[in-house]
């Protein structure tokens, strides 16, 4: 008997056929087969890397939309510097103000027909004033208050996120988010107006009240507060909600900061009033309240003003506030967001250094985790030591002053400024949150969720994006503006231009009083101050005073047609010299007065 090695398979016979199933050691690979699973070893492991990729992209396209909405503000910024004339109709009536306080004069005073303060604290009058000392009064340095002011605000927005979080990221994406709502605030932020010092000196308290933590940074923060009192006096509203939360959060501190500020507050006022004879009062703060109501912005405020344009920014923002993100992962295994400088930081306590017992918050940016949450993800925590409820009153503050703002008969969407600094700040603390959030995730799920995180943010620079071009001055109008002086230069005597303050003075003329100045009092009566200033604008329309009148509206148009006559049209092309924001007015029509063989008008009996 034939024995065979048990290593060596037995060979089939010739003629026995092949069994079903058997491989044969003859089989030779496809070529096809082999070239595929050559791609597939090679294409593989870059579709593996595509979400990364994906997510690297899209952070770096929201950047560039952040970074080219703070861009095209600045180039906007430095074109109207330099544009001679009323970008905004009441820009003129401040620089006239401002030439006032240069002089030393008082700025709140009985009206008259020469001159009616507008209903602003004096702060930025103030201001513009000692810029006018060196720079020379005019619009130029009354914009250039603003314009320093709000580029000021941007990296203090971008400060406060970074601090919060310690991603560059999230910082661009707040600056950004606040630069593209220029439109939003219908070009305000660099005119010659109180709006961006007043968000400036809002944005400085809340940093120092927020970082702070010595009894003399509560101080500080309340003075600042105090400056924007001074500025704008719905300050007040936003002052006590951070009061508030002061006194939750550290009560002693936040006495202080209250205490402080009330005082501060209270005895400025008076004091201002007492300077002014009792006109401070009347101008800044009662006459305001006078106001009627505009009873659709209860709900139009935040439909058509913040949900519409900012629906991105107002979603990360609850996010922020109201979601507890320690539901998403456990205490001791957190990673931070993709690129930013901080390991293991949650946002909202982004300030906090954990120390036991007797431990101090100091204002550094180091975290470190907090004790896991119990219950619900939307509940509050009871320690109001949680940053994000600083932001919650802030917010508040925020927003109910914007509000208020709208309510009111002529609320411009300027006054929504503060509240769309703070909307741009919980944009980028939402962002970030929301990064780290999705952490906790698994790879793939972490960057599918990160990328639909930057498609949202980058929908939000979408739905800010607008025409520049609508907000720039053309040279027509300057030579327009060039030639409206000459003719205002030829009239013999003072002219009137109650639309367009500061025109006469730049031609050589005495300014008279501004018609919003004036139809802020007479548009509520306005009282014995208001009966006698229509009396005094009537007198000195009937009485001839002026040389000519330069009107644009129907503002006092009857007693003007009884003293006056028309002499012609001021411009011939209809599409120069309109201001680019604000009210559309330009000057129209050219009045002189009736010669002396008409009859002549008669006053009216009081």
């Amino acid at each position: 008997m034939t024995q065979t090695s048990p290593d060596v398979a037995p060979e089939p016979a010739p003629d026995e056929p092949q069994r079903a199933g058997t491989p044969t050691a003859l089989a030779v690979p496809s070529p096809w087969g082999a070239r595929a699973a050559h791609l597939r070893a090679r294409v593989l492991p870059w579709l593996e890397r595509l979400p990364r990729f994906a997510v690297v992209f899209l952070r770096v396209v929201v950047a560039l939309a952040a970074a080219g909405a703070i861009g095209t503000y600045l180039v906007l910024g430095i074109i109207h510097l330099r544009f001679p004339f009323e970008i905004e109709w009441m820009e003129g009536g401040l620089v006239d103000e401002i030439r006032r306080a240069l002089a030393g004069q008082k700025l709140y005073v009985k009206p008259t027909v020469e001159y009616v303060p507008f209903l602003y604290a004096p702060l930025y009058f103030y201001v513009a004033a000692a810029f006018s000392k060196v720079l020379g009064v005019g619009f130029f340095s009354a914009r250039l208050v603003s314009y320093l002011a709000s580029i000021a605000g941007l990296a203090l927005i971008a400060r406060i996120v970074h601090r919060e979080t310690g991603g560059k990221h999230a910082a661009l994406l707040a600056a950004g988010v606040y630069a593209g709502a220029y439109p939003l605030s219908a070009g305000f932020f660099d005119i010659a107006r109180v709006d961006s010092l007043f968000v400036l000196l809002l944005l400085a308290a809340l940093y120092v009240a927020r970082f702070g933590r010595s009894m003399s940074s509560a101080v500080g923060a309340a003075a600042l507060f105090t400056l924007a009192l001074l500025t704008k006096q719905s300050a007040s509203v936003i002052f006590m909600p951070v009061a508030a939360y002061l006194v939750l959060a550290e009560w002693r501190r936040g006495l202080v900061f209250a205490a402080s500020g009330a005082a501060m507050m209270v005895g400025s006022v008076v004091v201002l009033d007492r300077i002014h004879d009792g006109w401070f009062w009347w101008f800044v703060f009662w006459l305001p309240r006078q106001h009627p109501w505009v009873e659709r912005m209860w709900v139009d405020f935040w439909l058509e003003d913040l949900m519409r344009p900012l629906s991105v920014s107002c979603l990360l923002a609850l996010f922020y506030v109201m979601v507890d993100r320690r539901v998403f992962s456990s205490a001791d295994a957190r990673a931070a967001a993709p690129g930013d400088a901080r390991r293991g930081a949650e946002p909202a306590d982004a300030l906090r250094v954990a120390e036991a017992g007797d431990a101090e918050l100091r204002g550094t940016d180091a975290a470190a985790p907090s004790p896991p949450a119990h219950g619900s993800a939307f509940a509050l925590s009871l320690s109001f030591r949680d940053g994000r409820y600083f932001y919650l009153f802030a917010a508040a503050g925020m927003l109910g002053a914007s509000w208020a703002g709208r309510l009111h008969a002529g609320g411009w969407p300027n006054v929504i400024m503060p509240g769309f600094a703070i909307l741009a700040i919980l944009f980028g603390l939402g962002v970030h949150a929301a990064i780290v959030a999705a952490a906790q995730l698994s790879e793939p799920r972490r960057h599918r969720l990160e990328a639909f995180l930057l498609v949202l943010a980058g929908v939000q620079f979408a739905c800010l994006a607008y025409d520049p071009s609508r907000f720039a001055p053309k040279p027509l109008d300057a030579r327009a503006g060039e030639h409206l002086l000459d003719k205002i230069r030829k009239v013999e005597g003072d002219v009137f231009i109650p639309a367009h303050g500061h025109l006469a003075t730049l031609a050589g003329k005495r300014p008279y009083a501004h018609e919003m100045a004036v139809a802020d009092i007479l548009g509520i009566d306005g009282g014995p101050a208001g009966a006698d200033l229509r009396a005094d604008i009537e007198k000195a329309i009937l009485q001839k005073r002026f040389g000519a009148i330069f009107s644009d509206t129907d503002f006092y148009k009857k007693e003007i047609l009884q003293a006056y006559r028309q002499e012609g049209k001021v411009f011939e092309d209809k599409k120069v010299f309109w201001p680019v924001t604000g009210f559309r007015v330009r000057p129209e029509r050219i009045y002189v007065p009736k010669s002396s063989g008409a009859s002549g008008p008669s006053l009216p009996r009081r």
